[in-house]
């Protein structure tokens, strides 16, 4: 075995060993019950179900990125350092609850997770180039291999018109996907996009609002904190949707992310239902992000 495919094995097993680790830590956390908590924008208990969906989607993109295949994928390469600190913080979280580490803590295992949805939409820097020029600076499902229709498919018309379907093939490092529109080359792009970006996706989405609800719990605490608690909650509720939006219309195309965000826009709005502010906006921004999606999903079909 090479240098680089010992690299690639070790790549792969560090990446496996943090998405198992992150997880099991953040199973095994204490985190309160939601009902009860003073926060004026977290979603009931029963929400927080969702983490089942996204335990089994990570373990997936685990497993996928594991396979001795996926060893000199350039792109899984990429995205392994932020997914693995991701999924590390998400299940140092409730354990840094309390400490000077919280908050910090908190915005880089948004970031990294952040950083690897992102990089789910990248592969060479021409097809970035494409995709920054259609689809705005987060880059959607571009290139020959991209695991979605629509933009996707121009794409690989696109590069096989400008390379030719030998110099594709043999880019190092591509994932294995040559952009021919043939059943197998549709059943790997489903493969990338159901066992990487999505998993990755429904993380990100998730912790873009779980964030929001640390960061107003870590600045506004104390026995008397339900006054500035309900102060913030609607700027803090703007400042997600606006977030959730913007990667919605702009980032990777994914089922999972608007719908996470959805899921707990909306479990908020319930939840908080007696501060009336706070509910409405919680509500509407949970139908604009849906707006969003369907809007972008709509124009990908034509």
């Amino acid at each position: 075995m090479g240098d680089g495919m010992r690299q690639g094995s070790a790549r792969q097993a560090l990446t496996a060993g943090a998405v198992v680790t992150g997880l099991t830590l953040g199973a095994t956390g204490n985190y309160g019950d939601a009902d009860r908590s003073p926060s004026a924008i977290v979603p009931p208990s029963r929400a927080f179900g969702i983490w089942g969906p996204i335990y089994a989607g990570s373990l997936a993109y685990a497993a996928y990125q594991a396979m001795p295949r996926r060893r000199a994928d350039h792109v899984l390469g990429r995205l392994a350092l932020p997914a693995a600190l991701g999924y590390l913080g998400a299940g140092l979280w409730s354990r840094a609850q309390g400490t000077r580490a919280f908050l910090p803590l908190v915005g880089v295992t948004w970031a990294s997770a952040m950083a690897a949805y992102a990089l789910t939409g990248r592969d060479t820097p021409e097809e970035r180039k494409w995709a920054e020029a259609t689809e705005g600076p987060f880059g959607g499902g571009t290139g020959s291999w991209a695991p979605t229709g629509g933009s996707g498919s121009a794409g690989s018309a696109e590069t096989a018109g400008s390379t030719g379907s030998a110099g594709e093939a043999e880019r190092p490092g591509a994932p294995d996907a040559t952009g021919d529109g043939s059943r197998g080359d549709r059943g790997r792009r489903d493969g990338w996009r159901w066992a990487v970006r999505e998993p990755l996706a429904g993380f990100a989405g998730w912790l873009t609002l779980a964030s929001a609800i640390s960061v107003l719990d870590g600045t506004v605490d104390g026995p008397a904190a339900a006054d500035p608690q309900r102060r913030w909650a609607v700027p803090a509720l703007a400042v997600t949707g606006a977030v959730a939006t913007a990667v919605t219309a702009a980032g990777p195309r994914s089922i999972s992310y608007p719908a996470t965000l959805v899921w707990g826009l909306a479990g908020t709005a319930v939840q908080q239902r007696r501060h009336t502010a706070t509910a409405v906006t919680a509500g509407a921004l949970a139908a604009v992000v849906a707006g969003v999606a369907a809007l972008r999903s709509r124009r990908a079909t034509r």
